[in-house]
């Protein structure tokens, strides 16, 4: 059978597709818009950290027998000058590379690096006076014992020790400490030391922290 379309059934026809044309536009527009994606940055800054020393820096003393079981210090290790550039909070640490000071003449001669004592001393505007200042500094108004182990002299105080060389500008004094020890000046005369320059190494440990000092 042949079907014939009159000329007025075809304006419904079109306008039917017209709408359809229009409506699958309308959804693959709406499905694009759904389709966004979305990215996200993340982004974390590492903390600098700067230790300005000389490299040369060592600790280099003399010892002489004067008198029998007399001994004297004629010459004073060096004081040690540094600095700490930090964009973020730090502790400081001090240890011996070896436990014994050696002599330059006779490397035979050996001396405990506990004999040896330092304090350090803030030059800085970085307020070094406990936990509740910038830095709790150890080391204030004492002597602590030169070890072969790391020992903790410097670290954050509530305030933080963040900044550059003015801020954190220290001095490193060393002490003799067997001479306010009884048990001390005993030990070192039991080793027979000779006269001789000793020397030993040390290390500056700075490290990162995220929480003041407990």
């Amino acid at each position: 059978m042949l079907l014939t379309l009159k000329p007025n059934t075809m304006k419904p026809l079109k306008l039917c597709l017209l709408i359809l044309t229009l409506s699958s536009l309308s959804a693959i527009k709406l499905f694009a818009q759904e389709t966004n994606l979305e990215v996200q940055f993340e982004s974390r800054l590492e903390t600098v950290l700067i230790l300005n020393i000389d490299p040369e820096s060592n600790i280099e003393f003399r010892i002489e027998e004067v008198n029998e079981h007399l001994y004297q210090i004629t010459e004073q290790p060096d004081d040690i000058y540094f600095s700490v550039e930090s964009t973020g909070n730090w502790n400081l640490s001090i240890a011996s590379e070896n436990p014994y000071f050696v002599g330059i003449s006779d490397s035979s001669q050996k001396i405990p690096v506990d004999f040896l004592g330092f304090s350090v001393e803030s030059l800085g505007t970085n307020w070094d006076n406990g936990l509740f200042s910038n830095i709790a500094n150890y080391s204030r108004d004492t002597t602590l014992s030169l070890s072969n182990d790391k020992i903790t002299v410097l670290t954050n105080g509530r305030r933080g020790n963040i900044g550059g060389a003015e801020k954190n500008n220290f001095v490193l004094r060393w002490k003799f400490v067997f001479e306010d020890e009884q048990a001390k000046i005993k030990r070192f005369d039991k080793m027979a030391v000779k006269a001789d320059n000793y020397r030993g190494n040390f290390y500056i440990i700075l490290s990162e922290t995220q929480s003041p000092s407990q």
